[in-house]
């Protein structure tokens, strides 16, 4: 990487890493949504320097519907405290993943290659989702349309009973 990529690396790492211990750490609501929010920015950056437009668009979207859905809570947020069991079991989960990344990381190396398409390369992934991939494509639409309807359908059950 030369030396303006590397810079705009660590500062979008940075940023993503800020955000995230802000939604992590901080008590209120709305200061969860504006860490997520920050963490949306710093992740689809670290996408976008490294020349992966469409997923840093699709993290991008993602993550700042789920702050703006986050930040448009009103009070506290009601959660049970988890099983101290399966707390314990999820962090050392959570050790033994961070341990394999880390080993990944220093032993692996960076293949050498080119990327004709471009910086977004949407052309590239459209010709791999619509030619090879054309049925996974659609079942995982088709999944998503189910769960999205069911998802509108139990909120507006829930609104009723209130």
């Amino acid at each position: 990487m030369d030396a303006l990529t590397s810079i705009l690396f660590y500062f979008c790492a940075a940023g993503a890493v800020a955000g995230a211990l802000v939604a992590a750490t901080l008590p209120g609501v709305a200061a969860r949504g504006y860490g997520l929010l920050l963490f949306a920015l710093g992740a689809a950056g670290l996408l976008a320097v490294l020349s992966a437009g469409f997923a840093a668009v699709v993290c991008l979207v993602a993550f700042v519907a789920c702050a703006l859905l986050l930040g448009s809570r009103r009070g506290p947020l009601e959660v049970e405290p988890p099983a101290r069991l399966a707390s314990h079991l999820g962090a050392a989960a959570a050790a033994v993943l961070l341990a394999g990344l880390l080993y990944v990381g220093w032993r692996a190396d960076f293949a050498v290659g080119s990327y004709p398409g471009g910086w977004f390369g949407s052309a590239a992934v459209g010709r791999l989702f619509f030619s090879r991939d054309a049925l996974p494509l659609e079942a995982i639409g088709g999944v998503l349309l189910v769960a999205l309807a069911g998802a509108g359908l139990g909120l507006r059950a829930a609104g009723r009973r209130r």
